[in-house]
């Protein structure tokens, strides 16, 4: 059940946090619709492994109102050649309607302590200040994701 609502959660969360900052072609092409987005979430393992760890080593855990997702956080091991810390934050999403009730802070809180980092598209400042809120610094790496044209700033805890 989780992949069929995630999938479908993905593809709008990730339009409403980028439409923004990236040009609409992008915002299409990047995240595919909501089947693709499904069929990736299941692939991953998240609707067939009750710990929600995925065959990359990624675990993801579910916020849930009522029983129904309503963001995720998903750390695993560093997808970078030279990582500043172990283990990487690969996302971190909440509806629209829940933020800003402490749903992402409890998902980053119930996510492994120690060091981590995580990349944020440059110019997305409410990721920026909540990052910083819960701990992560902007350690004056950058990069360009080529999927997106666009510039992402590494943040450390």
């Amino acid at each position: 059940m989780d992949a069929e609502v995630l999938g479908p959660l993905h593809v709008r969360l990730w339009r409403e946090t980028y439409g923004s900052l990236l040009s609409p072609a992008v915002i299409a092409a990047a995240r595919g619709d909501e089947t693709t987005s499904t069929r990736r979430w299941r692939e991953r393992g998240l609707a067939h492994e009750r710990d929600g760890r995925s065959p990359e080593g990624a675990r993801t855990l579910v916020a849930r109102l009522d029983g129904r997702p309503l963001g995720w956080c998903t750390t695993g091991p560093p997808r970078d050649e030279d990582p500043p810390a172990p283990l990487e934050m690969w996302s971190l999403y909440v509806d629209r309607a829940h933020q800003r009730r402490g749903v992402a802070t409890a998902l980053v809180a119930a996510a492994p302590t120690g060091p981590l980092y995580l990349w944020v598209l440059d110019g997305n400042a409410r990721a920026v200040a909540f990052y910083r809120g819960v701990g992560l610094r902007a350690d004056g790496t950058r990069k360009v994701d080529p999927r997106l044209g666009a510039d992402e700033l590494r943040m450390v805890r």
